[in-house]
């Protein structure tokens, strides 16, 4: 499109990600995390346009397009609200707009797009899986399974973080596949359907087969479950690299999104992953991760101001986004939380997060070619002379 517009392609880098470390080393202490916020980084891309503007005569009267993915697809819908005088047209792919603590839909939506995908029988397997592991720590018969997962001895499941830790993980996994590699769907539960004919017995095959070819063994040459190890990803210390902790940071204070399938507040009998991961477990790393400050309240506080500010899912976009066009990927969990209705919103068939951002190809499917070429159009129309 660039090609195509005589555009030129800018990458930016969000601060306190990759290298734009405001602080140097210091960055991620929580002195120096206040300066890390949605406001900030919108702020920042609206320098950088002006700055390009000014210090080149061939950009002054450019028009600018904000293309982004996820966050960055967020991202490029509230900079075109909030800079509508620096922004023409903006292309948000699998971007949430609703800023929502208890995400409870996701592992829904993961559920329903293993369904869509293979079938109910995927479904129902992990469902009777995790029952079954449930009710071994509901009895304290943890010990046998535990064992043959290569738990690290210091691994507690009387402990209720350490318990939930647990759940939360497997639960991410099959969300990892979901959205990011939702074309191996099919062969993950084939996998499961195969390694025994017992289902409760086919999920801890199939748990083995994912942990013990799991690298990363601790001092003890064991696997930490543990919420201790779950914390250590959030610590200051962390990889700066991996961007864990600057991402947890902003989740913890404006946007939520905690994948959680405790189903508060619904009314829906869906129970594939159980409902072992509650919305305090995410509290609880918040403050343990930032300080007693970090409390749901001051969450909720942040949340409402960026819904009351962008408009969340409740806005009328012949008023509002008037100059964006959402895409959204059918087996995406993400579009729970996005605009997925109006004449500028494409939901495509088939697809899970971000995969229409690749260039046109000649083994897409007419649905994904389809809402490219409608993206194409609409951008065209936004930089055509008037």
């Amino acid at each position: 499109m660039a090609v195509e517009n005589a555009g030129i392609l800018f990458y930016t880098e969000h601060r306190y990600y990759g290298q734009s470390w405001p602080y140097e080393n210091d960055s991620l202490s929580l002195e120096h995390l206040k300066h890390l916020s949605l406001h900030q980084a919108l702020a920042d891309l609206a320098h950088f346009i002006r700055y390009q503007k000014s210090h080149s005569s061939n950009l002054t009267h450019s028009k600018v397009i904000l293309v982004g993915g996820s966050y960055s697809g967020s991202m490029a819908a509230w900079m075109t609200h909030l800079y509508p005088d620096l922004v023409t047209a903006s292309w948000a792919s699998s971007a949430p707009l609703l800023a929502k603590a208890d995400f409870y839909e996701y592992m829904q939506l993961v559920e329903n797009s293993l369904n869509l995908s293979y079938g109910h029988n995927c479904t129902q397997r992990i469902e009777r899986g995790l029952n079954h592991l449930v009710k071994l720590f509901n009895t304290n018969e943890t010990t046998e399974f535990l064992k043959r997962l290569n738990a690290c001895p210091s691994y507690n499941a009387n402990n209720l973080l350490d318990r939930m830790t647990f759940f939360s993980g497997i639960g991410n996994y099959f969300a990892l596949v979901v959205q990011s590699y939702s074309a191996y769907i099919p062969a993950l539960c084939e996998t499961l359907m195969s390694l025994h004919s017992s289902d409760e017995e086919a999920l801890l095959k199939f748990l083995q087969l994912l942990y013990l070819d799991d690298k990363r063994l601790g001092e003890y040459n064991c696997l930490d479950f543990s919420y201790k190890s779950m914390l250590q990803l959030f610590s200051e210390f962390s990889d700066r690299s991996s961007g864990i902790r600057a991402w947890f940071y902003q989740t913890c204070n404006q946007f939520g999104w905690y994948t959680t399938t405790s189903h508060i507040n619904t009314t829906s009998t869906s129970s594939t992953f159980g409902r072992e991961v509650p919305l305090w477990y995410f509290e609880q790393l918040c403050r343990d991760a930032f300080g007693s400050g970090q409390t749901a309240a001051a969450l909720a506080l942040g949340i409402a101001q960026m819904n009351a500010q962008f408009g969340g899912l409740s806005f009328n976009q012949s008023v509002r986004y008037r100059e964006v066009v959402f895409t959204h990927g059918e087996l995406d969990p993400w579009r729970a939380l996005g605009q997925q209705r109006g004449r500028q919103a494409v939901v495509i068939a088939g697809y899970s997060h971000v995969e229409d951002l690749t260039s046109i190809n000649v083994r897409d499917s007419v649905p994904m070619n389809l809402a490219k070429l409608r993206v194409m159009s609409f951008l065209r129309r936004h930089i055509a002379p008037i």
